[in-house]
């Protein structure tokens, strides 16, 4: 069979991946905090790795190549958001850390608990937060489907795929936590890292004979495409900046990096990472070179999915076998941060929303059964998930698309939560609270971007400032700043 090379590496990689993910949980038994934040000692390449890991997922492989592939120059906005949230990282990481340590954190949950001594507030966020990991988690499986189908020629189809590998990701975050998912982030982030690399440097020189004749071709043929707005007619550049501040601001604010943020052994570790994944974020740019490669090499011919830009060029460029190789790099691109997605969401329904919620606490509840809570919860969400992800996928949409701008809501209850004395409980609701409606209703209206005075804004930026505001305003009003945080 022609294409059993590439079927062969795909099960290698999804396979070997999923085993080497379960190591630690099979030779060590594991306490609930070796399981949930990886006993809290994480040093910084073990961490760099993990909290790296949300930069080269499925839409660092197919989103980026796809974006430069079909809206041009609005694309570059990739390059931004990362540095940018790392500044953001570097002041916020390391307190976060100090939170986590001190009294015992494991969720962002019990973060905005303890920051508003206020566990309502503590599940209600638990809750927005599932509520948008969710989909983020279908986003995931549904990639993984695309890539092995695709990869695989047809052989492997997309169902089968997601079947597989999510039993076997449920598996490995089962039986090892935080140090599976980071163990194996290690191996997955090295092969993409050289694929895109490799892809994104030889690509251009094979087709036009180097990275600048390329981009003068396209500027031949289209002079505004590597502009804003690109091919789009509202993407400008008030929607980049917003964007760009949307992105910096809500980037830490998904629950995950939260309880990845608390496995750092010490605060200098987010901190000295911060500093240096700038540099990792500038491969981006790889698989945006073959997405413009792409481009010009399909322009007679338009792709069907501009997101599948990177394995039809591939496809249509390599022996089959380098197509298995290519696939199976995505493939773990999408798996892993599933699995810490899987992770999260688990302590966030067991931790968070059962057992404070529905138990009425952890106080009588051991962490033995709080780590068994969360595990078989592990099973019940990839089950939900891949139900959803293969029978009604569209119910999701609407949910993913608010996914970035729903959790950046959370930055001024956190941020302010933590630094500003005067922030108080009410404030704090009532900002989230206008945030997250506003996010719905420009969103789910089709009024995103927001036009404004002839400039397009991002809606979550516009729900964003109205959150601050609120916040701000309710917490001057009310008496109950906070003393206690130091």
């Amino acid at each position: 069979m022609e294409n059993s090379s590439a079927i062969i590496i795909l099960f290698i990689f999804i396979v070997g991946i999923s085993v080497l993910g379960a190591i630690p949980g099979m030779k060590h038994k594991m306490n609930s905090e070796s399981w949930a934040v990886g006993d809290r000692n994480f040093g910084r390449w073990l961490n760099w790795f993990i909290m790296a890991g949300e930069v080269y997922t499925a839409f660092a492989f197919l989103g980026a190549s796809g974006w430069a592939y079909a809206k041009g120059g609005p694309s570059f906005y990739i390059l931004g958001y990362g540095s940018l949230a790392y500044m953001v990282g570097y002041y916020i990481l390391p307190k976060i850390c100090v939170y986590g340590h001190s009294h015992l954190l494991v969720t962002q949950g019990d973060l905005v608990e303890y920051l508003y001594s206020s566990r309502p507030l503590g599940i209600l966020v638990s809750c927005i937060g599932v509520a948008f990991l969710l989909p983020y988690l279908q986003l995931q499986l549904t990639a993984l489907g695309l890539i092995v189908e695709v990869a695989s020629l047809g052989e492997i189809s997309r169902i089968t795929a997601m079947l597989i590998a999510f039993v076997m990701v449920a598996a490995f975050v089962f039986l090892s936590g935080l140090r599976g998912v980071a163990s194996t982030a290690l191996i997955k982030d090295i092969a993409m890292m050289l694929a895109m690399l490799f892809f994104g440097i030889y690509l251009p020189f094979h087709y036009f004979g180097g990275v600048g004749e390329m981009f003068a071709k396209i500027e031949a043929i289209n002079p505004t495409y590597l502009i804003f707005p690109g091919s789009t007619k509202v993407l400008d550049v008030g929607w980049a900046m917003s964007t760009l501040c949307v992105m910096a601001a809500g980037f830490y604010m998904w629950p995950h990096f939260t309880t990845n943020t608390f496995s750092a052994k010490d605060p200098d570790v987010p901190r000295h990472n911060a500093v240096w994944l700038p540099v990792y974020h500038l491969l981006l740019i790889c698989p945006m070179l073959v997405g413009f490669t792409a481009l010009l090499v399909y322009m007679n011919n338009p792709l069907p999915v501009a997101d599948m830009a990177f394995l039809y060029l591939v496809k249509d460029s390599f022996p089959v076998w380098v197509l298995g190789i290519v696939g199976g790099a995505g493939a773990l691109a999408c798996m892993i941060p599933a699995a810490d997605l899987l992770l999260s969401t688990s302590l966030l329904i067991s931790r968070n929303i059962y057992i404070k919620g529905f138990r009425g606490g952890d106080e009588n509840v051991s962490p033995e059964h709080m780590k068994q809570a969360a595990r078989y919860f592990i099973l019940i969400l990839t089950a939900v998930a891949l139900y959803l992800s293969i029978f009604h996928a569209n119910l999701l949409v609407n949910l993913l698309l608010t996914g970035y701008s729903g959790v950046t809501q959370f930055f001024p209850l956190i941020v302010f939560g933590m630094f500003w004395p005067k922030s108080s409980k009410l404030g704090a609701i009532c900002g989230l609270l206008v945030g997250e409606f506003l996010v719905f209703y420009l969103m789910l209206n089709k009024m995103d971007p927001f036009p404004l005075m002839g400039i397009h804004f991002n809606a979550g930026f516009v729900a964003l400032v109205c959150n601050f505001i609120v916040f701000i305003v309710v917490s001057l009003l009310t008496k109950e700043g906070k003393t206690k945080l130091q």
